[in-house]
């Protein structure tokens, strides 16, 4: 697991098979409401950049409280913000960069980051929630509730 996931917005949104384009702030939403069970179990940090070029505040979604979404400045791309990001970091050999953009890309492997193409995250992100959900319900029976037990064991040795 990295420590930071920085995700190229747009770049992920088109990837996804459910965008829809006449409703962009809705389909942002979705995308950050997909995501937030991911957090901690994908990286320990995630942040999503959105071009903000050309939105105003009535377009843009609400706060998330698990993961950072953040939009560039009118006179900035996401792109240069996700790379001044990646920059800025003393340890980048922490942060995973979610892109297809080629450029991106190379920038920040330049500074020491991972990558990974938008395609592949997609599929990494439907075979974590299927795991995820395989070990809840395995977890929990018909007859009784999961318990923080289920998911902590106490050695009984």
């Amino acid at each position: 697991m990295k420590h930071w996931l920085i995700i190229d917005g747009y770049n992920l949104l088109y990837q996804l098979s459910s965008r829809n384009p006449e409703n962009i702030p809705n389909t942002r939403e979705g995308l950050v409401n997909h995501l937030e069970p991911l957090a901690g179990v994908i990286a320990e940090r995630i942040t999503v950049v959105f071009d903000g070029r050309q939105q105003d505040d009535a377009d843009k979604i609400k706060e998330s409280e698990i993961i950072d979404v953040i939009y560039s400045p009118p006179e900035k791309t996401a792109d240069s913000v996700i790379q001044n990001l990646v920059w800025k970091e003393k340890n980048a050999e922490n942060i995973l960069v979610i892109t297809s953009d080629r450029a991106i890309r190379d920038a920040a492997s330049a500074c020491g980051a991972d990558t990974m193409a938008s395609v592949l995250f997609v599929d990494m992100m439907a075979e974590t929630a299927s795991r995820l959900n395989s070990s809840l319900k395995s977890l929990g029976n018909k007859n009784k509730p999961a318990t923080l037990a289920d998911f902590f064991p106490l050695d009984k040795s």
